[in-house]
């Protein structure tokens, strides 16, 4: 046994509850969990390095289920706009402007951010990925989910309008799809590695590359992450290219796409019939209720997916518009915009958005095997979350375990205490054990500093109510 982590409340999300255990105890050796269970019966430490997680909760790292983390340099730069505005003339004008070293240096800011707050694997999904996984996932010893974006449209789309469609180039997009093919071959050995196949979107991508995409992720028997049903300028798009009585969802069904290897992530666009349908095809949801609140004024449908039956993870998506990537504020926002949304209070209740944020978008993701929980012979992946804390206090245990919705409505991130990934030490007492993160915001603050220079005429030029904020004296 290498490490033994004891003395807290444990939550192992085994089976279709939390799996609580008063005074638990993980044991670890070479990277796999070993014992699970109560303290008391835990196996002789020895000389072992012992994790006293008293007063505080041990729990499966978090499962980050799709992010865009390189887009964090780009915080604060594109929010508060009209949805038809947001990618083209808000994000685009700024994101266009980005080099390898930006996209980095973003990469590295966001995901530091999401393991201090808890996660311990994060889905990105990003053109040329595997540099980011090289770069920055790697390094810092992080479970990764790699999705390459797969996509035929011009990075820089300002001066379309929004019935102009998006310009298809094959080329480009079959470029993509080879550096996705690459992703198997370049880190087939890195057990924290997991390749994926990423057409960004059905309004992005031609049905003709989009079978080929799914084709190729079906010989390798992996998953097909689409944005699906995401929104107003989606629904354009479908309707000039398609037809004024098709949809996303429709066309992917006519495609073949709505079965179990699909990944469908925000769907807030779909009607419910259509989200009935994709869950009934064996499709998985990812909903980023900040992002998409956020940038739509709409709430992902995670709490309806999860009625029927579907498997269903979130993700902080990107920073610009939502503003993080903390995955216990995630779950807050889910848990707490589903009631508003459904005008029940009991809709989407903590205990159901931690599984969510754990074995849920573990299950969504296909490594559910290997992550999102805390059973013996699985990998151990962990974090020690402190509930003594101004934030959380104080934690009973009886008549009802108040940790659970404490770490739901209450937590900030900042509580984390420890965090373990296939048994190692990311982050320990809250302080890195292998990374910067003042050298992190450093370089990222330099760098976007730049990067904004660069970008300003054409941002100003792309005239999103942005501009008009900025000519206010707003920002």
């Amino acid at each position: 046994m290498d490490r033994l982590v004891t003395g807290g409340t444990l939550l192992t999300m085994r089976g279709d509850q939390l799996g609580i255990v008063d005074d638990g105890a993980v044991a670890i050796e070479d990277g796999r969990i070993t014992y699970v269970g109560e303290a008391t019966e835990a196996p002789d430490p020895d000389s072992t390095d012992i994790v006293d997680a008293e007063g505080g909760v041990i729990m499966p790292g978090l499962v980050n289920a799709h992010a865009h983390t390189s887009h964090t340099l780009l915080r604060g730069g594109a929010q508060d706009v009209p949805e038809i505005e947001w990618m083209n003339r808000a994000l685009g004008p700024l994101s266009a402007q980005a080099d390898e070293a930006d996209r980095v240096a973003g990469a590295r800011l966001g995901v530091l951010e999401a393991v201090r707050g808890g996660a311990t694997t994060l889905c990105e999904y990003a053109g040329e990925v595997g540099t980011l996984v090289a770069e920055v996932y790697q390094p810092l010893g992080v479970g990764v989910v790699a999705v390459e974006t797969i996509n035929e449209v011009p990075d820089d789309r300002s001066d379309l309008g929004p019935r102009d469609l998006y310009p298809f180039d094959r080329d480009q997009g079959e470029t993509a799809l080879a550096r996705a093919d690459n992703l198997f071959e370049q880190f087939g050995d890195d057990p924290l590695v997991t390749p994926a196949y990423g057409p960004q979107a059905l309004d992005m991508v031609s049905p003709e590359l989009l079978e080929t995409v799914q084709r190729h992720a079906e010989e390798r028997d992996t998953k097909l992450h689409l944005h699906t049903a995401q929104g107003e300028r989606e629904a354009i798009q479908i309707e000039e290219r398609y037809g004024a009585d098709e949809s996303t969802v429709s066309v992917l069904d006519e495609l073949g796409i709505v079965d179990d290897s699909l990944v469908a992530v925000h769907c807030h666009g779909a009607t419910p019939a259509e989200r009935e349908r994709l869950a009934s095809g064996g499709a998985a949801m990812l909903g980023c209720p900040s992002s998409i609140s956020a940038i739509d004024g709409i709430v992902p449908p995670v709490a309806e997916f999860r009625e029927y039956g579907a498997a269903v993870g979130i993700g902080t998506d990107q920073a610009p518009g939502p503003g993080h990537h903390s995955m216990f504020r995630e779950a807050r926002t889910a848990a707490t915009l589903s009631k508003v949304e459904h005008t029940d209070p009991t809709a989407l209740p903590a205990w159901a958005a931690l599984r969510m944020a754990t074995v849920g978008g573990a299950r969504a993701l296909g490594i559910d095997d290997e992550v999102g929980t805390l059973e013996e012979g699985t990998r151990a992946d962990l974090i020690v979350v402190e509930t003594d804390r101004l934030s959380t206090a104080p934690v009973v245990d009886s008549p009802l375990h108040t940790a659970v919705p404490n770490l739901v409505y209450s937590t900030t991130g900042r509580e984390v205490r420890d965090s373990f990934v296939a048994g190692d030490a990311v982050l320990r007492d809250g302080t890195f054990v292998d990374a910067d993160p003042d050298a992190a915001v450093a370089v990222a603050t330099e760098r976007a500093n730049a990067l904004y220079e660069r970008a300003s005429e054409n941002w100003r030029q792309a005239d999103s109510e942005l501009v008009d904020a900025v000519d206010a004296g707003w920002l």
